[in-house]
């Protein structure tokens, strides 16, 4: 959850008082997917360059 906050998606506050475990653990697993994303398009766009 220290990723959340980092991420200045949720503060601690907010990810006690406010969302319950189900949906912080669906807000991480988006901030995942949206990480993993941005990955693989970095990696795209460096092997476009290289061709």
């Amino acid at each position: 959850m220290y990723s959340l906050i980092k991420a200045r998606l949720a503060s601690m506050e907010e990810l006690k008082t406010v969302y319950t475990l189900d949906e912080a653990l669906k807000l991480y697993a988006l901030h995942c997917m949206e990480q993993d994303i941005e990955a693989g398009r970095a990696r795209d766009a460096a092997n476009d360059r290289r061709r």
